[in-house]
């Protein structure tokens, strides 16, 4: 095995991410390095709403392996946001644009590059400034502008078929960095496009009327560009904007399209055509293209902005609640030292999916388990749907007043309102910080 490749092994899982991470921290240290001599900044990384819990892990773990922030760091010294609530941050610093006040809502379409990640929330002016609540359980889909590229490079193999043995593999790569650059960002649906052939490949004398090149110009009419190459991606978009806005009690107020894909005249024009009679307003912020990092970074310096997310799944842990005849099977059956008969492995839900909150419970190492279908959620964690997610070890702190066998209070706090799932543990009146191990198995996106 090669030195790299023995490199890339011992890494682990996230390995790639790791890279991309060191080569993060490198240009902050370059470009901030008075900054970081002075102090310990807040680090602040976007991540995809599709992500799951372990992606999430997964981010964190890397960020320390890479030198981002330290393996004794507390954990809010990095924090994790989601790439549409970064972005529904931003657009919040612009709503007086769009007179948007309490109580209104907003849909944040991030389309970007890989994905496109969707969510609502409702404004609410308190008194301590005006916050952010979740209305709807994000989600996206796998449908950025990189499917249109690749749409475009299966259309462009179609026309030239017949000379993919004289066009170099360069001369193909210029011609999709000119759909890229210039068609892609250009395309209104109306008007048809042109690509040049290189004439660096002697392609600039091709002609060929039955795929419309003339003199080295490929001409590309609007309707093939929009059959074959946009609407593909485009009803996708729409399907999902369609499943976020049935969630919505009431009229949307507002859509926001945000992101590289979200600056796409044509998509603009396709959502106003669907949506323009059932929302008050439609947009494409300033500079959109930076929504997500312009957001992330109000969120470092103010994290409390968004007050309430919706559960994408059921959690629960594992306890022994009271046997319930004619529900539980008789073989799950225990009698305990209070002598009460109890189910040996119940599935206590302790967050329930579509609902908002953080729960407390009592114990000292807590596996956490998830349910994802909708109700009846079954009883037992070993029953099928259940999944072990996380293990959340809980570290006993030195306490010099208590001796070997003395009652030590602890509560639980899981919080699942933020990006991340973690928990505090409060152990004698001092409050501790963990986050999870999560199960190589989990991998649900949240």
């Amino acid at each position: 095995m090669s030195e790299g490749g023995r490199k890339e092994r011992e890494r682990g899982g996230g390995g790639s991410m790791m890279l991309v991470l060191e080569g993060l921290r490198e240009y902050i240290m370059r470009s901030l390095h008075l900054i970081t001599i002075l102090t310990r900044p807040t680090q602040c990384l976007t991540v995809p709403a599709i992500w799951s819990d372990r992606a999430k892990s997964t981010m964190r773990e890397a960020a320390v392996r890479s030198g981002i922030v330290k393996p004794d760091d507390h954990p809010e010294r990095l924090m994790l946001i989601s790439e549409p609530e970064a972005a529904a941050l931003y657009c919040e610093k612009k709503c007086d644009q769009w007179n948007l006040k309490h109580g209104n809502t907003f849909m944040i379409c991030d389309a970007g590059g890989g994905t496109v990640d969707l969510i609502v929330y409702e404004i609410e002016d308190t008194s301590a400034g005006r916050t952010l609540k979740e209305v709807t359980s994000g989600h996206g889909g796998a449908c950025g502008s990189v499917f249109l590229d690749n749409n475009m490079r299966r259309l462009l193999a179609y026309k030239f078929r017949d000379y993919m043995a004289q066009i170099p593999a360069c001369a193909f790569e210029s011609m999709m960095d000119s759909f890229v650059e210039t068609v892609k960002p250009g395309y209104d649906g109306n008007e048809d496009q042109f690509i040049n052939l290189p004439a660096s490949a002697n392609l600039d004398q091709l002609t060929d009327e039955k795929i419309g090149l003339e003199d080295g110009v490929l001409r590309l009419p609007a309707s093939e560009l929009k059959t074959e190459v946009f609407d593909p991606v485009i009803l996708q978009v729409l399907e999902l904007m369609e499943q976020q806005i049935s969630q919505v009690p009431g009229r949307l107020d507002a859509i926001f399209l945000v992101g590289g894909f979200g600056s796409s005249d044509y998509l603009y024009d396709r959502v106003r055509a669907q949506f323009d009679a059932r929302v008050r307003k439609i947009a494409a912020p300033p500079r959109g293209e930076l929504a997500v990092v312009r957001g992330a970074v109000y969120f470092g310096l103010n994290p409390r902005v968004v007050t309430s997310k919706i559960s994408r799944r059921s959690y629960g842990v594992m306890t022994r609640m009271t046997f319930e005849e004619g529900k539980d099977p008789e073989e799950s059956a225990v009698v305990t030292n209070d002598g009460i008969k109890r189910i040996s492995k119940n599935f206590w839900i302790t967050y329930p999916k579509n609902t908002e909150g953080a729960y407390n419970i009592s114990s000292h190492s807590s596996d956490l388990y998830a349910y994802d279908d909708d109700p009846p959620i079954p009883r037992q964690v070993t029953d099928r749907g259940i999944t072990k997610i996380a293990d959340f070890p809980i570290e006993i702190p030195h306490l010099p007043s208590v001796k070997i066998g003395d009652r030590v209070d602890m509560r639980i706090d899981f919080i699942f309102s933020l990006t991340e799932l973690r928990i505090e543990a409060l152990v004698n009146e001092q409050r501790f910080v963990f986050t999870s191990k999560f199960e190589a198995t989990d991998v649900y996106g949240a």
